[in-house]
């Protein structure tokens, strides 16, 4: 698969993870919980989505410019926005 459609695929997962937990999620999001499984913060879900999106977006756009062969930085930062998304998600069910 080549760098741009890996890309895009990157912007398409992110921007329906997006979607999918503004409908999902609570107003006010948990984004740390300690060990004993309390929430020590949280932020505004605008933030809690639009944070990692940009991550993803940003990533996928690297991936798709990147000219470099064998270089997955912007990969690795997609990747990194996607987990956060999924973890928000899971935390906030």
């Amino acid at each position: 698969m080549n760098k741009k459609a890996i890309g895009i695929l990157g912007l398409v997962l992110a921007a329906a993870l997006a979607v999918f937990s503004w409908g999902v999620l609570p107003d006010t999001v948990a984004v740390q919980i300690n060990t004993r499984g309390e929430v020590t913060n949280t932020m505004p879900r605008i933030l809690a989505i639009l944070v990692p999106f940009l991550v993803s977006a940003f990533g996928s756009v690297m991936t798709m410019m990147d000219r470099e062969e064998g270089s997955k930085k912007g990969l690795i930062l997609a990747i990194v926005g996607i987990f956060a998304m999924v973890l928000t998600l899971f935390f906030n069910r």
